[in-house]
């Protein structure tokens, strides 16, 4: 689906366009002192404003795309895929038991401190799908990472494969091919089998998964002389204006010279002061 005004270049998918405009509630997810269900009204990021996130309070990712928030709560927020998900899951990684969605309070009560089984991290710190016949459980945010994922940048021949257990096939250590980082085999990982190219989470699945990138922006002439597009940096390390080591954070490209801006120590400021703007 696209805007109705031809000069507009607004898309979404069909499931996006169908998407309820208000939720009721999620009783599992958003719980208040007052015990009242809160509606949740749909949202989107400023277009013209990329850069501008919102955090959403189930998977603890940032998104700039389409969220609900609360009408009572103003810093309650979930995105649209995890507002999406059931109470109730089947997973590959379990496949003898069903997963249900429990609370990070709900989970604290029962458990304690205890370690997801996909990235090790304690699972206390937010939502969780756990297995009721078995000590299985999983972050939010864990269960929800796609089943594979195809990208250049990652492998230019192979898509990656959300490996549950690396040790069955393969003995041996795991380095992430990225990042250079030690990872341990019985962790989940994105893993091409043909070339043993093994990826961790963080690098693959991170903190910008949510964060829809390539929005063309404009800069002063004596910044830059082209366009740059909003993007993460890979090609090279450092930013173009303070020197910090930026690979893989958020900023302002351009292809043609191999140029960076990054956002947070640099982009920010010249936002602030008018010397980027997105072009519509």
């Amino acid at each position: 689906m696209r805007c109705s005004i031809s000069s507009c270049k607004y898309y979404l998918h069909l499931s996006c366009f169908r998407l309820s405009t208000q939720l009721s509630s999620l009783p599992l997810l958003h719980t208040n002192e007052n015990e009242n269900d809160h509606s949740l009204v749909l949202q989107s990021g400023d277009k013209l404003k990329p850069w501008k996130s919102s955090y959403c309070r189930v998977c603890h990712q940032h998104t700039n795309g389409l969220f609900y928030g609360c009408t009572e709560c103003d810093k309650f927020k979930v995105d649209i895929k995890c507002a999406s998900m059931p109470d109730t899951i089947y997973h590959a990684a379990h496949p003898n038991h069903l997963l249900d969605l429990r609370s990070a309070q709900d989970t604290n009560m029962r458990h304690g401190f205890f370690n997801c089984d996909a990235c090790g991290g304690f699972i206390n710190v937010g939502n969780s799908y756990e297995c009721s016949s078995c000590d299985f459980g999983v972050h939010f945010r864990c269960a929800v990472l796609p089943a594979s994922t195809t990208s250049r940048r990652w492998d230019k021949h192979h898509p990656l494969l959300l490996t549950h257990n690396a040790t069955l096939n393969r003995p041996g250590d795991f380095y992430c091919n990225q990042c250079e980082q030690e990872m341990h085999p019985k962790h989940w990982m994105y893993h091409c089998r043909s070339c043993d190219h093994p990826r961790c989470l963080p690098t693959t699945s991170g903190c910008h998964r949510n964060i829809k990138l390539g929005q063309e922006c404009h800069v002063n002439a004596e910044t830059h002389p082209h366009p740059l597009t909003f993007q993460l940096l890979t090609t090279k390390r450092r930013c173009d204006v303070c020197g910090g080591d930026r690979h893989d954070s958020l900023g302002f490209y351009c292809a043609s010279c191999i140029f960076f801006i990054c956002l947070y120590d640099c982009g920010k400021k010249m936002i602030e002061d008018g010397n980027i703007e997105a072009v519509d």
